[in-house]
């Protein structure tokens, strides 16, 4: 029996006992927006507290950085089932998710995994070769958060543009079973199930599972995934609290590279178009335990410890380049790679925190140690550099199956070892002024072996990251902040850095921010605004008085203006909205051949986002309208391969047909655009996906 047989049969079990257990228990339905005077709440949550952007235990009002939350009923309200599409409908931040890539962003002018980071309950998920495949969907989280711009003083090396910290849905000894199950379009199916309980005296529990499939919006575009995902909470006394989660995640995402373009263009006519081999791949299985000690040592002092191991096994077998030849208005396919990753990482954080009076002004402060292991292999079959050939008809083509020269083989291992010091303090001035700031030391050593007789590698960095800022509220609604930080990019995954780049130093990367956040009177909504400029710098770039040779010492920057709106207008109304300008460029590269890409824009960089939302809700139906825009962006970094921008609406309506059970109606992209999200090449595009609706029961006890 495999795991995705395991994890069916879980989440079958799971339902039943609930069903049994707690089906004859009468609860009210926990609406998809909690109602109020004006019939819903805000959405900024600028007054919860925002463990992504400090570990001071500050709100988001009182943070003096971008932070943002999304919560899970927002996300069932507009309809989003993964990370991806959740998460790209916040500020400034888009979906640039790939075959190799797994799940990935762009935020404030910087891409992919190396960038813009991922962390789970505040530990952050190592890349290996710029890859991120879990979490993936938004079952079994409470919400999302967005700290956007450099995160290194929490969170280490490769977060320049932000972080993504996904929230678990927490144990809890109240008895609650809720259930999700979907079918539309496209092959779309949908179930989870989840709940929580009691054990014993003193402990309580929470376990969700999910799954999810499709034919795909592309042909042979087929997908599946599982995961089962468990907590356990155990208070041992009124001061001490064990908390141990264990989950397993099971994945086979659509196996699709774009489709070639023509003459620098989209031809629609390709549009369900997929070039890939019959016998194609693309297999993630993922695990992890957790373990989380906290100790109140006293009324104003927390001593806090997390350990936690992981492994990750990834495998690809595709083929991912195409061109259209004109001459037979046929398609070239080359690119037959095979991939393996095997990843294992264990870690360890501890910290103490304190809240208290320093010279009669309270101050809180927290400091830390950090520890992580990481154990890597990879496995190619491109590393003599052969790859065959294939053509076909650009239409109703044979398929044909899976070819290679050289058998794929395990190419490299490594081991890297991270330790980092960590400090954050947030001192009251007055009551109006808070100074916040923050700190962090990271040595981290790397060792690349090669197993084909190559180079070897042996590097130590230690990047030092700081943040310092300062907080005025001159009303309780209202705050005023500047900040200065400074984060660090690898040149490349630190985990699977080549002896290429192993001479090469981390990048460092300077921001300045100011902003404003401000609650309207009366519960009417939220509004938050920052400006901010960041200077990457030692970017990799040629040397100018030998262009074949590659140095550090590129610069690339962003500046940019962030806007952010959740509005109640009128009883039983609210707007979401927000908006991101920025321009972004490099300021300093040179290519092959002595190229000068000075004033050019990054790849995968709209420098123009904005996103709408617009809800209704009645007690007994609920409706919302969307919108998300996307300026150009372009595949190159000579900026001649542009991807034109686009607009996708969306919508969803819901009802409750009693206080247990809601119907909701998602439809996705109601127009049926065609467009590109992102590129996989500088002639080649993948294609977003096209208008599909999909039914779902809710159901809450």
């Amino acid at each position: 029996m495999n795991k995705y047989h395991l994890l069916q049969l879980s989440a079958i079990a799971l339902a039943l006992n609930y069903t049994n257990v707690y089906g004859e228990e009468e609860a009210l339905l926990e609406s998809v927006v909690v109602t109020g005077k004006s019939g819903v709440n805000s959405g900024l949550k600028l007054t919860d507290t925002n463990t992504t952007g400090s570990r001071l235990g500050l709100t988001a009002l009182e943070t003096p950085a971008s932070v943002e939350s999304i919560d899970i009923s927002t996300i069932r309200a507009r309809g989003d089932n993964n990370v991806r599409e959740a998460v790209s409908r916040s500020t400034g931040i888009t979906d640039i998710s790939n075959l190799g890539s797994g799940v990935t962003f762009s935020a404030r002018g910087f891409t992919g995994n190396n960038s813009v980071g991922q962390a789970e309950d505040g530990v952050r998920l190592q890349t290996a070769a710029s890859t991120l495949t879990y979490p993936s969907d938004t079952w079994g989280y409470q919400k999302f958060d967005i700290l956007r711009g450099p995160a290194s003083v929490l969170f280490g090396d490769g977060t320049v543009g932000g972080i993504i910290n996904s929230i678990r849905k927490a144990p809890s000894r109240e008895s609650q079973f809720e259930a999700l199950v979907g079918a539309g379009t496209l092959g779309v199916y949908r179930a989870g199930v989840g709940g929580s309980g009691a054990l014993g005296e003193a402990g309580a529990f929470r376990a969700d599972a999910s799954f999810t499939g499709g034919s795909g919006y592309v042909n042979h575009g087929d997908f599946d995934s599982a995961k089962l995902m468990t907590g356990f909470l155990f208070n041992i006394n009124d001061n001490l609290r064990i908390n141990l989660t264990a989950d397993i995640a099971n994945e086979n995402p659509t196996r699709y590279t774009g489709i070639p373009l023509r003459d620098g263009r989209i031809d629609e006519s390709l549009r369900r178009q997929n070039y890939n081999i019959s016998d194609n791949k693309q297999h993630f299985e993922d695990s992890r335990l957790r373990a989380k000690v906290e100790w109140d040592i006293s009324d104003t002092t927390k001593l806090s410890n997390i350990s936690y191991w992981s492994n990750a096994d990834r495998h690809w077998r595709n083929v991912e380049y195409f061109a259209i030849d004109d001459a037979s208005n046929t398609v070239d396919r080359f690119g037959y790679t095979e991939i393996k990753h095997k990843q294992k990482q264990i870690g360890d954080r501890l910290e103490l925190a304190s809240s208290d009076t320093l010279w009669g002004h309270q101050n809180r402060w927290a400091l830390g140690y950090e520890i992580a292991h990481v154990d890597f292999s990879y496995y190619d079959n491109f590393y003599d550099g052969n790859d065959p050939a294939t053509n076909v008809p650009i239409k109703n083509f044979p398929r044909g199956n899976f070819l290679t020269i050289d058998p794929t083989v395990k190419d490299f291992v490594s081991k890297t070892n991270q330790q980092a010091l960590f400090a954050e303090n947030a001192f009251d001035i007055t009551e109006q002024l808070k100074v916040v700031t923050g700190l962090r030391q990271d040595w981290i050593d790397v060792e690349h072996e090669s197993k084909l007789g190559r180079a070897n590698l042996d590097a130590d960095y230690a990047p030092f990251s700081y943040r310092i800022g300062t907080v005025f509220q001159p009303t309780k609604s209202s705050s005023l902040y500047g900040q200065f930080s400074r984060g660090s990019d690898p040149v490349s995954s630190i985990v699977t850095i080549r002896p290429s780049n192993g001479a090469f130093k981390l990048t460092s990367a300077q921001q300045a921010e100011v902003g404003i956040k401000h609650l309207l009177d009366g519960g009417k909504g939220e509004l938050t605004f920052a400006l901010y400029h960041i200077v990457k710098d030692d970017i990799i770039t040629r040397d100018p008085n030998n262009p074949i040779l590659r140095v550090q010492g590129g610069k690339q920057s962003s500046r940019g203006v962030e806007f952010a709106a959740s509005i109640l207008p009128a009883d039983h109304w609210r707007t979401d909205f927000n908006l991101a300008l920025l321009d972004a460029r490099y300021d300093k590269l040179i290519e092959g051949g002595g190229v000068n890409r000075a004033g050019n824009t990054p790849i995968d960089v709209p420098e123009k986002t904005a996103n709408l939302w617009v809800y209704y809700q009645q007690p007994a139906w609920e409706a919302g309208i969307g919108a998300r825009l996307v300026g150009k962006r372009f595949a190159d970094n000579a900026n001649t391969s542009v991807m034109p921008g686009y607009t996708i609406y969306d919508a969803s309506l819901a009802w409750a047909v009693n206080p247990k059970t809601t119907l909701r109606a998602s439809l996705r992209n109601l127009t049926d655009k065609v467009y590109a999200p992102v590129s996989y090449d500088v002639e080649q595009f993948i294609l977003g996906e096209s208008r599909r609706v999909e039914v779902t029961a809710e159901l809450k006890y």
